[in-house]
This record gives structure tokens, C-alpha cells and sequence, in this order.
């Protein structure tokens, strides 16, 4: 999962996203999360100051993950819509994977209260926004993408047509394909910024 960390700490984080995943946000408790593991309690907090320390790990793995997908994407001679796809399909195949992202960055309730996991997830708001600009940006520029509409509505149109199907997928406790809906959606998404 995470380089940086201890063997036992990304054990203790799979067991935490599955938690997260089978039986729901509400339900990861460190005493779940020890009958999970087999660990004692105790042991957890030898890893991790407390819930929200295991809640950050996550979504700084998840960030890792997202930096490195995005610097590569930058280094590649490809077209803005091959990478504007690229991203569609690296976030469904990720979030298939792992659905308990998904209830972790979409958990507004576990936000309301606590900026430290807030900015987290601000920041990974934050990397697809910029992605996506640049993108779009540079599409504009090649000629291959409208320049009928600004680049940041552009942006804001691509990322939340995705987002909000991902969250969609969450409200429908992941019963349909999100890599198929991903890819019809790129495709409607690339007929609106196409250059006429």
C-alpha cells in the first residue's frame, strides 16, 4: 500500500479499507478494527495515534498514488483526450478495487468536524482539478478542445460529470459497472469538447 509505512501498519490499513468497504464508515471502530486483525487494541494504537491518524494514512495513500498517475500522465505524448480517458479509467479501476476510497472521500458526515481529514480530501480535489486544467488547457491550445467555453468550466464539467457518477455508484452500494458507465461517460463528455 504505502512504502513509507511498517508492514504491520499496512496491514492494519486493508483491514481498515475493508471495514470501511463490507460494513460502512459508522462501523470502523479501532475495537472492530481489532477484532478484525486479531490485534489487541492496544497494539493499534502502538501504529496509530487513533482513528482519524488510520482515516489520514488511507487517503495519503490514495494522494500517493494520484501524484505519481499524474506526473506520468504529463510525461506522455498522447492526445488531451487520451488523457482526460486515462484518468476516467485509472479512477473507476482504482475505485473498483478499492470501494472503500469511494466511502472515504465521500463521507461528508466524517468531514463536517475534522479539517485535518477535510484538507485531505481538498487536496485530492485539488490534484484532479489541476490535472484536468491542464489538460484542457493544453487541448485548447493544440486545437483539439473547444475554446468556446473557458478551460475552468471545462474542468469543472469534466471532473464533476465523473465525480458525480462515482458518488452515484456509492448511493447505489456499487451495483453497477463503474469502469462501462466511465467509459460511456468519456465519451459523451468528449462529443461536448470537441472542436467543431
Amino acid at each position: 500500500m504505502n512504502a513509507s509505512l511498517t508492514n504491520r501498519q499496512n496491514e492494519i490499513l486493508r483491514a481498515s479499507i475493508d471495514i470501511i468497504h463490507y460494513d460502512g464508515i459508522q462501523r470502523f471502530t479501532i475495537k472492530n478494527l481489532s477484532n478484525r486483525i486479531g490485534f489487541t487494541e492496544a497494539a493499534i494504537y502502538r501504529h496509530f495515534k487513533n482513528k482519524n491518524d488510520i482515516l489520514c494514512s488511507v487517503l495519503d495513500s490514495f494522494i500517493i498514488k494520484l501524484e505519481n498517475f499524474v506526473s506520468s500522465l504529463k510525461e506522455q505524448e498522447i492526445s488531451s483526450f487520451d488523457k482526460i480517458k486515462s484518468i476516467y479509467d485509472r479512477l473507476s479501476i482504482t475505485f473498483t478495487e478499492k470501494p472503500a476510497y469511494v466511502s472515504i472521500i465521500f463521507a461528508e458526515e466524517i468531514f463536517k468536524n475534522n479539517k485535518e481529514l477535510s484538507k485531505k480530501v481538498g487536496k485530492i480535489l485539488e490534484l484532479n482539478n489541476k490535472a484536468f486544467n491542464s489538460i484542457i488547457t493544453k487541448g485548447q491550445k493544440n486545437n483539439e478542445i473547444t475554446n468556446e467555453i473557458g478551460s475552468q468550466e471545462l474542468t469543472l464539467m469534466t471532473m464533476g460529470a465523473l465525480r458525480l457518477m462515482v458518488k452515484n455508484w456509492l448511493m447505489c452500494e456499487f451495483t453497477f459497472n463503474l469502469k462501462t458507465k466511465s467509459e460511456k461517460l468519456f465519451s459523451s463528455i468528449k462529443i461536448l469538447l470537441e472542436v467543431k
